[in-house]
């Protein structure tokens, strides 16, 4: 039980670095208390080949503001977002 709880806790902190490095990138480059919702694994019907969609919130630490939406991390490996902040 306790090698399970302590691969949890390190995949979930490594997803949360991955995405703070994604998020600056993309514009949100002072951010904290990153929640990844859930992961999918998504397809382009056209190609036929998989991507990553990213759902979850953050605060913005520049605007004071909570953000939530998600972020693709596409086959061409590029990733945009689809992010409100309220």
């Amino acid at each position: 039980i306790l090698v399970g709880v302590a691969f949890y806790a390190i995949s979930t902190k490594l997803k949360e670095e991955k995405l703070r490095e994604i998020l600056a990138t993309l514009g949100h480059a002072n951010i904290s208390h990153i929640t990844v919702f859930k992961t999918h694994k998504v397809e382009d019907m056209e190609v036929k080949r998989k991507g990553t969609l990213y759902s979850l919130e953050f605060t913005d630490l520049e605007q004071q503001k909570v953000c939530r939406g998600f972020v693709l991390y596409s086959y061409k490996k590029e990733y945009s977002k689809d992010v409100e902040c309220k």
